[in-house]
């Protein structure tokens, strides 16, 4: 078993290739050492079952052809926070295009699960095909980055959508530094954060249906917000040719969650606060990275007043900086939930 860390960004910019060579280019600047790879096309299958077990499970399940070798993998359940995706994955040699179930560790599956039922109900539900520009690299500090461009369709029946984005993923060292080089990359070329799998988006395609606006409110964790105005400031840039009466309906909407967060975010403020008196009788270590989280959602807050509800690279890196500091958060939505029940009393 492997653990993905990874860092979605879509490119706002058709590919062409002086884009492919600036963002090459990127990658050598900022990084100490670089290995790039040769492009390679990846042919990805994702299968479920009729009544889709994997994706009731937050699981994906898909086999990928690459350079004539077929390899099976799963990814189970993990957590999504902005545009970082932290999720179990195992990943396995097949023969064919459709996976053997039975070669994954035993131990993954919940109690009860019959893996050869699920075997014989599999079938292929969609297709992610792509060409991949990969590198390696090696930062200052010696953590060590996978950097991927991929660009292709995600296909399902006589439907298909465009791939264009890159993915950061950590090999080795410091997460932090994931979110260091996403910030300067995001400075250099036309990226915004990705808040969809590529996997999530087979899935709409399948079920013909269309990427809408996500409702969210200040009652929900701040995990849960930031994914929606993600999704709702995408849905924004992509609706330049609305009309006016409809385009003034989004902005406000989408300004009211944008108020929305900022209330949950001094919420977890004040919770940090608590937080932080009550590590005082506790380890010192823990004292200084409560104090220094609060510290850090201060200053997002004094930002975030300065912003407007509106895509750019402001926001932009306003979003990765929140996207951060909520992984180091793991119990936020128990705070959220704490401090929200408090107010309703």
């Amino acid at each position: 078993m492997s653990i993905e860390v990874e860092l979605k960004l879509w490119l706002t910019e058709a590919m062409s290739p002086s884009l492919l060579s600036r963002i090459q280019q990127s990658w050598q600047q900022l990084a100490v050492k670089v290995e790039l790879a040769e492009p390679a096309q990846l042919l990805n299958a994702y299968f479920e079952t009729p009544d889709q077990w994997f994706r009731r499970h937050d699981s994906g399940l898909r086999s990928r052809l690459k350079k004539g070798r077929f390899e099976q993998t799963i990814k189970l359940a993990g957590q999504q926070q902005g545009a970082a995706h932290i999720r179990p994955e195992y990943n396995v040699p097949c023969d064919s295009v459709v996976p053997k179930l039975s070669a994954f560790p035993l131990q993954i599956w919940p109690e009860g699960t019959d893996v050869d039922v699920l075997q014989q109900q599999l079938q292929e539900m969609f297709r992610t095909d792509f060409i991949r520009h990969s590198a390696l690299l090696t930062l200052a500090d010696g953590t060590v980055l996978e950097a991927v461009l991929d660009q292709g369709e995600v296909v399902a029946g006589n439907s298909s959508q465009p791939i264009l984005e890159m993915e950061l993923e950590l090999v080795s060292g410091d997460a932090r530094q994931l979110f260091q080089l996403a910030r300067l990359l995001c400075q250099q070329l036309p990226l915004t954060l990705g808040f969809q799998s590529k996997a999530e988006r087979g899935y709409l395609l399948a079920q013909q249906q269309v990427l809408s606006w996500q409702q969210s409110g200040p009652e929900q964790p701040l995990s849960t917000q930031l994914r929606a105005f993600l999704q709702n400031l995408w849905l924004q840039q992509q609706s330049q040719a609305l009309p006016a009466e409809l385009a003034a309906s989004f902005t406000a909407r989408l300004q009211q969650q944008w108020l929305d967060l900022q209330q949950t975010l001094a919420q977890h403020v004040l919770a940090q606060q608590v937080l932080a008196e009550q590590a005082l009788t506790q380890q010192q270590a823990l004292v200084a990275a409560t104090a220094q989280q609060s510290v850090q959602l201060k200053a997002l807050l004094v930002e975030a007043k300065a912003l407007a509800a509106a895509p750019g690279t402001g926001m932009t890196l306003w979003l990765l900086d929140l996207s951060e500091l909520l992984l180091q958060l793991p119990a936020e939505s128990a705070a959220h939930n704490n401090q929200h029940k408090k107010e309703q009393q």
